[in-house]
């Protein structure tokens, strides 16, 4: 399985999101798919213990504008 392809899995229904992995698009809003502050760090966690990596400290935080594909971007960043 690709980087991308289990980041889209994380963020589906079945990691820490709400939607089914179908729904999951490179340039869907975290936001619109109800992630807030508190999911976004279960991500991170999650992304962390299946990489072996450390998310970089500028990725920390979401924002309204933060899409699928730049959590893909900085977990390649990391590999």
């Amino acid at each position: 399985m690709s980087a991308k392809e289990q980041i889209r899995l994380f963020l589906s229904d079945q990691g820490c999101g709400m939607l089914p992995v179908e729904e999951i698009s490179e340039e869907k809003r975290l936001f619109e798919m109800g992630f807030d502050s508190l999911r976004f760090m279960e991500l991170v966690v999650l992304i962390e213990e299946h990489f072996g990596v450390q998310w970089p400290d500028e990725a920390l935080e979401i924002s309204g504008s933060t899409r699928v594909r730049d959590i893909v971007r900085a977990l390649e960043g990391c590999l």
